[in-house]
């Protein structure tokens, strides 16, 4: 889904397999950011058009990982520049995870 009312710059794509997730990401960076998503199957993809800002991508990047801290996800992986990365923040809390079991 192209970025609504936004200028075709760069972009950061961000990877999150649980919906409820990245609809609670989009709601955290949408007020700042332009930002589309995109269901694809397994994957949904959170897509953040960087602003014209210094220190944009870092300041984005740090709000990122508070957000995997809070939702207790360990990671998610992002894509800049057609690189990928993976992004780590706290540790995975293996009761939240969607489909996750322990025993």
């Amino acid at each position: 889904m192209p970025l609504t009312g936004c200028a075709a710059v760069d972009v950061v794509h961000f990877e999150i397999v649980d919906l409820a997730h990245a609809v609670r990401l989009v709601r955290r960076l949408g007020g700042r950011w332009c930002i589309a998503f995109e269901e694809r199957g397994d994957v949904n993809v959170v897509t953040v058009e960087l602003r014209r800002r210094p220190g944009d991508l870092a300041l984005l990047l740090r709000e990122v990982e508070h957000w995997i801290t809070e939702g207790s996800l360990c990671a998610i992986r992002f894509e800049l520049d057609g690189r990928e990365y993976v992004i780590q923040a706290g540790e995975a809390d293996w009761m939240r995870v969607p489909g996750g079991e322990c025993g």
